[in-house]
């Protein structure tokens, strides 16, 4: 008798939804994955990673300038380490990849040899201390939440974050993990997907084209703060006509129940992801 396959773990993981607003109007940070990346290869993503166990030290608290209890209710978790590891995370993967800094630092700091520092595998906690870095938790406002579908073979369990950039930093690829960057209208980031020119995520199609309805970070920020992060959970379904995403509120999802607007059920047409009626 077989034993059922063994479940892949779900790791916690942290994105940023940078946004600026550029001549052409509103535009969010994009990077592209390394071809070799064994997650999302060549793929145009927001900075963001797996949630590392030093992210959740308890040393933290006396970094950050609101409890770890309320970061955790913001992001609706029972668990205030978690909360304090997503945070943390969200702040140390903007860094690494963007080389923005989501926090205050000393005067006169190099954030840019810090940043290197960083990438050479030197603790963040202790480039925190070097930088008497201050984090803001307020500065970056719970977006959604995304589980990947169990027929990946790396499974996150990752929380969006929506912030500005901070006024005087300046965005730019890492060369190694990501090997370009791009500021991008939500609009023109999903045309570039249909016309073959990058290739995007389901969870980065919907979240553009949630960017896509608003002409500031200001009101992209309002709506974020308005309702309670969704809980977004797609499932591969397969049936005579191929094969679809099911999102939560679809006939074929077991939650009946909504949490995006829009179209319930996603397609991967000639390349591209869109809508399916």
């Amino acid at each position: 008798m077989s034993s059922a396959p063994a479940q892949k773990p779900i790791k916690d993981a942290a994105t940023v939804i940078l946004l600026r607003e550029g001549e052409a109007g509103l535009e969010t940070f994009m990077l592209c994955r390394h071809h070799r990346s064994g997650f999302m290869g060549g793929a145009h993503v927001f900075p963001g990673g797996k949630v590392d166990q030093s992210d959740s030290d308890e040393r933290w608290r006396r970094r950050i300038d609101r409890p770890v209890e309320e970061l955790a209710e913001r992001l609706g978790e029972t668990n205030p380490a978690l909360g304090l590891g997503l945070l943390v995370a969200a702040v140390r993967e903007t860094f690494e990849e963007a080389g923005v800094l989501m926090a205050s630092a000393a005067a006169g700091a190099d954030l840019a040899d810090a940043r290197h520092s960083l990438l050479r595998g030197e603790s963040f906690f202790d480039l925190a201390d070097a930088l008497d870095m201050q984090i803001g938790a307020l500065a970056l406002t719970p977006y959604a939440r995304w589980v990947t579908p169990e027929m990946e073979s790396s499974r996150f369990d990752t929380r969006f974050f929506v912030a500005v950039l901070p006024e005087g930093q300046h965005a730019t690829h890492d060369g190694s993990e990501t090997t370009s960057a791009d500021w991008l209208r939500p609009e023109d980031a999903i045309e570039q997907m249909r016309a073959g020119r990058i290739k995007l995520a389901p969870p980065t199609v919907r979240t553009l084209q949630w960017l896509a309805g608003f002409d500031d970070a200001a009101s992209v920020i309002a709506d974020a703060l308005s309702r309670k992060p969704p809980l977004v959970r797609p499932q591969l379904v397969t049936g005579p006509q191929g094969w679809f995403l099911a999102l939560p509120g679809d006939p074929e999802h077991p939650e009946d129940e909504a949490v995006l607007p829009g179209a319930t059920r996603m397609i991967f047409d000639d390349g591209a992801w869109r809508d399916a009626p």
